[in-house]
């Protein structure tokens, strides 16, 4: 029914060929297949810390502070910087807390650990710290910290935080939205 061909068998040297060429092509396909998993692997890893960069700590002349670092408890900004490191970098309720007077204005451990919790682990900050006023022993300040999350477009919240001395650490004794 169906004609049949003389095809001669392919000599040993080139079943060896088509053999190597096989063997070439699963080691490119295997090899593509492991640099596309490392680079989904590592990229956010090396972006996230691309924009960790682009938060240099500074003062203006103005007194307007920027920066990520793990603040202090000297002066207003130092205070605030310390409180969103402990927000952001260390992601624990506990370590914020440090830099709150006791009658602070801010929600309960638990409610400032839901919200840690829900930012994402990988998210990198940059606060910027301006001057407002002083008001009594009290001194208020507009922060604006910009969330870089992994996935999505940065968020830049804006707040008026109030710091005070007590004794000789300046703590946050409010934060609330702009």
């Amino acid at each position: 029914m169906y004609a049949e061909f003389d095809t001669p068998e392919p000599s040993p040297a080139t079943r060896r060929d088509r053999h190597l060429i096989a063997f070439g092509i699963g080691a490119a396909v295997v090899s593509t297949v492991l640099f596309v998993i490392t680079l989904t692997v590592l990229a956010p890893g090396i972006h996230a810390q691309q924009r960790g960069i682009d938060c240099p700590s500074t003062t203006s002349p103005a007194g307007v502070v920027t920066g990520s670092g793990p603040g202090d408890f000297s002066n207003g900004p130092a205070a605030i910087l310390g409180f969103n490191h402990a927000y952001y970098v260390q992601r624990s309720a506990e370590q914020a807390r440090r830099f709150l007077t006791a009658d602070a204005l801010v929600g309960p451990s638990g409610k400032l650990q839901a919200g840690i919790d829900a930012v994402p682990a990988d998210t990198y900050h940059c606060v910027t710290i301006s001057p407002l006023e002083r008001i009594g022993d009290a001194d208020l300040w507009a922060v604006t910290v910009t969330e870089y999350h992994p996935d999505s477009e940065p968020y830049a919240p804006r707040q008026i935080i109030t710091t005070r001395t007590v004794g000789e650490l300046t703590l946050i004794s409010s934060i609330a939205r702009a």
